[in-house]
Formats: C-alpha cells, sequence, structure tokens
C-alpha cells in the first residue's frame, strides 16, 4: 500500500512506528471512550471508523496515507481493550473460561485466514482498491445487522413469562463477571 502510493522503502519503518505510538496511546487510555454507548456499540461503531480509514487510502495521497494509517492503528487502539473486555464479561463465572478463550481465538484466526486468501486473490489481481472499497462496504452492512441481532436476542432472552419444563435442571445464578480495570496492561503511572 505504501509503494502503491509513493512512499518508499525507506519510510516504512518510520510510518510503522507512528502507527505503534498512536495504537500504544489509545490502547491505554479507552475511557477517553465515555460512557454515553455501551461497548457493543462502540466496537460497532469503531469497526465501521476502521474500514472507513482503509477505504480512504485508496483515494489519498502519501501523506493523507500516512495519517489514515495512523488513524487506523488509534482506533485499533481504542477497539481492542474494549472488545476484549466484552469477551470476558460474556463468559459466565462457572463456564471453562481458557476452553472458551481458545475457541473464540481459534474462530478469529480462521476468519483472518479467510480475508488473507479474499486479499490475496484481489492483490493478485492488481485490486488493492476494490478490495478496500469492498471490505468497506461489507463492514458498513453487517455491523447494524449484527447490531439488531443482538438487540433482538437480547429482548428475547429478557422476556417474563419463559416456559417452564417440568423436571429440568435449572442453573444456579451465576455471579455477575468482575469488570477489567479500564487501563488493564497499561504500564503503570508514576
Amino acid at each position: 500500500m505504501l509503494l502503491e502510493h509513493g512512499i518508499g522503502e525507506s519510510a516504512h519503518g518510520g510510518v510503522l512506528a507512528a502507527m505503534t505510538v498512536a495504537e500504544a496511546v489509545t490502547s491505554a487510555r479507552p475511557q477517553w471512550l465515555g460512557r454515553r454507548l455501551p461497548p457493543v456499540v462502540w466496537v460497532s461503531l469503531l469497526s465501521v471508523a476502521l474500514a472507513g480509514t482503509l477505504a480512504g487510502t485508496a483515494v489519498g495521497g502519501p501523506w493523507a496515507v500516512v495519517a489514515l494509517l495512523c488513524a487506523f492503528a488509534a482506533i485499533t487502539g481504542f477497539v481492542y481493550p474494549v472488545q476484549r473486555k466484552l469477551v470476558n464479561d460474556a463468559i459466565p463465572a462457572d463456564a471453562p473460561r481458557a476452553t472458551l478463550l481458545s475457541v473464540e481465538s481459534i474462530v478469529d484466526r480462521g476468519v483472518c485466514a479467510l480475508a488473507a486468501v479474499a486479499a490475496g486473490a484481489y492483490l493478485a489481481a492488481g485490486r488493492l482498491d476494490a478490495l478496500l472499497w469492498h471490505s468497506a462496504a461489507v463492514t458498513c452492512v453487517l455491523m447494524p445487522v449484527l447490531l439488531l441481532a443482538l438487540r433482538r436476542a437480547h429482548t428475547r432472552s429478557d422476556r417474563p413469562g419463559k416456559a417452564h419444563v417440568p423436571g429440568a435442571r435449572t442453573a444456579p445464578p451465576a455471579e455477575e463477571p468482575v469488570a477489567l480495570p479500564v487501563d488493564e496492561g497499561a504500564a503503570p503511572r508514576p
């Protein structure tokens, strides 16, 4: 991508360093997102923003591409801690935590592998711009659909008067998951 926009190989290390700094700053401060929206909505909005920044790199000049890549890294820094907290909070206390986290990681890597195959097909055809635009379009369509599905699932589970099957064992109420600190993994402050 950098070469395609006229950014020489000698500058790639500087661009990657700037991206790393942008991601580190925002991942240390996920509380900057505020509390006005639930974490699921933040992850969805930030996913759309990630897709938009990548799609924008298809039309920008060299400096715009560097700025958009740094914005992409900064957004990634925000979304990762929020996403991790959502996953941790979704696992009940009595569930096999390590197994569920491993399954989540396997699914994540599987999706990345499929995306890599698709990206390879686009790149082999010399269509990096189409890859970026198509992935942004798919993301912008899927995020609202996923949010609606989650909302419907949540409202169904909250409905009173669920049928009780006689003789069925009911699990004791699980304790609420303990929230992780918002600065988990951050360096200690002096």
